[in-house]
């Protein structure tokens, strides 16, 4: 009888909307269990949770507004107001991770973490240092709780960080060793299974483990370009890098890389964006389009 239930639920929720499914899953553990599962999302079309982007005053094209949020509805993208974030206009977003974002007022020098969808915001306690660099980490596959971490200082192989968690309530003080030069560290960073994964030149990627603060480095198959991209598909790591119009994606098998596809673009223009979290699928874009 128990199966049969989440059968029939699992039926229903099959015909829910995708704004409605990510309101379900902030419910409970048990929820987002279910809508994470794996079988489910094979038998849902291809969701969005939300996209960010700038947009043209139609008065003056010169003047660009702050960023937006869209999310993907059955009647396609919806814009979405964040004037629910009483904070909104006099501070910035500077990150945003699986549909939360990380704003800073410099006026209150506060950070603050806002859910578009569910309409809330929370003020993070004051931090102590100032920081050079800030990220929001969250993956609601692998954690319903979010970190947000705050590199402070810079060091020749690694950082002082302060990391606040949305567990416990507090910020605590780290100190990473990153294993190659820090002037070697791109802005190219992703965070999936409680990893920050940052890509280093001239062919590494590094992963922060943000649960015991440790780090390993990962030699990558080829060198690190403008356009490489780290991430996770069907459970794997994968990376993408782009000559020209070629284009390489590898996945990490047994400790070991290899080449998954390669093909070509029409148009050097083309830009890698995305791999899928489960499908064979890969985005790109180009700008203008």
């Amino acid at each position: 009888m128990e199966t049969l239930s989440v059968d029939i639920l699992i039926e229903i929720l099959t015909k829910l909307p995708p704004k409605s499914l990510f309101r379900l899953s902030s419910v409970s553990k048990q929820w987002q269990s279910l809508i994470s599962d794996k079988y489910l999302k094979n038998k849902l079309p291809l969701m969005l949770s939300g996209v960010y982007h700038l947009s043209h005053s139609a008065k003056a094209s010169s003047t660009v507004d702050k960023p937006r949020f869209a999310c993907f509805s059955e009647n396609g993208f919806e814009d979405m107001s964040l004037g629910f974030f009483p904070f909104n206009h006099m501070s910035s977003i500077i990150d945003c991770c699986h549909g939360l974002l990380l704003c800073y007022s410099s006026i209150n020098d506060l950070y603050y973490v806002c859910n578009p969808i569910l309409k809330t915001w929370f003020q993070l306690p004051k931090v102590e240092k100032r920081s050079k660099l800030s990220i929001l980490a969250f993956d609601p596959c692998h954690s319903m709780q979010y970190k947000a971490v705050c590199f402070t200082a810079w060091r020749a192989q690694g950082a002082e960080v302060e990391v606040y968690s949305s567990e416990t309530g507090i910020w605590t003080s780290c100190l990473l060793h990153f294993g190659v030069d820090t002037d070697k560290m791109s802005a190219t960073i992703r965070y999936f299974d409680g990893v920050l994964y940052v890509l280093a030149l001239p062919r590494s990627v590094v992963g922060v483990n943000l649960e015991t603060m440790s780090c390993r480095r990962i030699e990558l198959p080829e060198k690190v370009r403008l356009d490489g991209c780290i991430g996770k598909s069907s459970g794997q790591l994968h990376y993408c890098s782009k000559n020209g119009k070629q284009i390489n994606i590898w996945v990490m098998m047994d400790s070991n890389w290899s080449l998954k596809h390669s093909f070509s673009v029409q148009s050097e223009m083309v830009k890698f964006s995305a791999f899928h979290p489960e499908l064979e699928i890969v985005y790109l874009w180009m700008p203008g389009k």
